[in-house]
C-alpha cells in the first residue's frame, strides 16, 4: 500500500532527531532546526521511524522544531510557515504528511482561537501544495488532569481545522490512548519528552489512524 512511499514531518521537539530534522541535504531551510533527541536514543525507536519501517516508506523532509508553536505568522519558525517546507530541494514530495503540533502553544497559553485559525491555515496550505498527500494530523495527549480541558478544546479546534480541510486528512487520536495522565509522565525521559515505550505508543496510534484511512 505504502511501500516506497514519502513521508513528511510537520513537528516540534517529539518529532525531531539530529541529521534528520536538520538535514540540508533534504531541505536546506531546516539547517538551524534544533533538536532534542538524539544519539543514544536509538533513531529507529522515534515514533515517525517506526511508523516509516512498518510501511516501507522512505522520508521525505522531517521538518521539526524543538521549542516550536504551530501559531504564529510572525514567526519564521512556527509550524504556520514552516509548513511551506515539505518537499524536498530535489523537487520530491511527500505521499503522507504527519502534522504533530500544539503541544508547546497549550503549554504557553497561545489563545484557542489563535491556534485554531493558524491550524486550519496550515492543513489548507498542504493542501495546496501538496494536493495527493495523505495527511495524518495528531492529536494531543492527555498528559496532565490540570490541563485536560484545555487539551480538548485545543484537539476539537484540530479535529474542525481537519474537517474543514477535506476528506485526505484525519487524526491519529493519541488523547485516548494509554498515553495518558500519570502513564503519560511514566513513559518520558523528562516529563514531556516519550521515551522508548512512549515512542512505541505514538507510533501504534498513527499505523493504526493510518491503515484505517489511507488506501
Amino acid at each position: 500500500m505504502l511501500k516506497g512511499k514519502k513521508l513528511s514531518i510537520l513537528g516540534d521537539s517529539i518529532s525531531t532527531y539530529r541529521d534528520a530534522s536538520n538535514n540540508t541535504a533534504a531541505n536546506a531551510t531546516t539547517y538551524y532546526n534544533p533538536y532534542f533527541y538524539r544519539d543514544p536514543f536509538p533513531l529507529e525507536k522515534t515514533y515517525w521511524m517506526q511508523v516509516m519501517n512498518t510501511f516501507g516508506m522512505t522520508l521525505c523532509v522531517n521538518n521539526s522544531w524543538s521549542g516550536g508553536n504551530l501559531s504564529g505568522a510572525e514567526d519564521p519558525d512556527s509550524g504556520v510557515n514552516r509548513v511551506h517546507q515539505l518537499s524536498r530541494d530535489s523537487g520530491e514530495e511527500p505521499d503522507v504528511v504527519i502534522v504533530f503540533m500544539g503541544i508547546n502553544d497549550l503549554g504557553r497559553c497561545v489563545p484557542l482561537e489563535v491556534f485554531a485559525a493558524d491550524y486550519e491555515k496550515t492543513l489548507l496550505t498542504i493542501g495546496e501544495k501538496y494536493p495527493h498527500a495523505a495527511v495524518c494530523c495528531i492529536n494531543l495527549p492527555d498528559r496532565a488532569a490540570v490541563l485536560k480541558h484545555l487539551t480538548e478544546q485545543f484537539n476539537a479546534a484540530i479535529e474542525e481545522a481537519a474537517r474543514r480541510a477535506g476528506e485526505r486528512f484525519f487524526i491519529a487520536d493519541l488523547f485516548h490512548s494509554r498515553l495518558n495522565n500519570d502513564f503519560y509522565y511514566r513513559n518520558t525521559v523528562d516529563g514531556l519528552h516519550p521515551d522508548e515505550d512512549g515512542m512505541r505508543i505514538i507510533a501504534e496510534v498513527v499505523t493504526d489512524a493510518i491503515k484505517a484511512n489511507v488506501k
